[in-house]
């Protein structure tokens, strides 16, 4: 997120502007997007799995699918004048918005608050493997959107070979589980549960030895 500034800034510039003129039409693989999810592991299921989960640790939004989000947003809500338009600006209220929504208490949240207590108990060995779902879910997490850029990249090749200027993707609810991007929200949800809980347990453990050693 700290490069999105610069990006935007880039895309202020003359040499940007001219490098995507829309009345220079290039092939859809040509472009700086498709070359970076256009290859012959796109295509495979496994593979494409097995490459966005790698991608998450080496920078989970490049230039390109900044650049290329961008352009499909801009198309479809401003597609007569957007030069004064402020995408880094767009996605951080956007993320403000979704951050109210993720750490809002709602039924499902009692339901996993019950669940934590449930398995706390003597005989479940919980510290063994109640750890690692949240780190699962995080990397499910982080692999399924980068799947879901990618995939945005090839539904937009196979809709047109040759694009004026930039690849315009458009986001689709079907590229998520389901037909649901709500679900991403709820397993971001869980995380952060998970995350903050088991924060508590350290802070408690870490202190209670203190305070054992004061009241003696």
């Amino acid at each position: 997120m700290k490069k999105w500034n610069s990006w935007e800034e880039e895309t202020k510039t003359l040499e940007f502007q001219l490098s995507n003129d829309p009345r220079r039409f290039k092939l859809t693989r040509q472009t700086s997007f498709g070359r970076r999810h256009l290859k012959f592991w796109s295509k495979y299921r496994l593979l494409l799995w097995l490459v966005c989960f790698v991608r998450q640790f080496t920078g989970s939004v490049s230039k390109a699918d900044y650049f290329a989000l961008r352009h499909g947003f801009v198309a479809v809500h401003f597609p007569q004048d957007h030069s004064k338009f402020d995408f880094r600006k767009f996605l951080r209220r956007s993320l403000d918005h979704d951050f109210v929504v993720t750490v809002r208490i709602s039924f499902w949240i009692w339901l996993c608050v019950i669940f934590f207590i449930f398995f706390h108990a003597h005989g479940f060995y919980n510290h063994y493997w109640l750890p690692f779902i949240p780190l699962v879910a995080l990397l499910v997490v982080g692999t399924k959107l980068e799947v879901i850029i990618t995939k945005m990249c090839l539904k937009s090749s196979e809709q047109i070979a040759v694009v004026p200027g930039r690849v315009c993707v458009k986001p689709d609810d079907n590229l998520f589980w389901f037909g649901q991007p709500q679900l991403l929200l709820h397993l971001i949800q869980f995380i952060l549960i998970q995350v903050d809980y088991y924060k508590k347990i350290f802070r408690d453990q870490k202190l209670l030895p203190c305070y054992n050693q004061y009241i003696a």
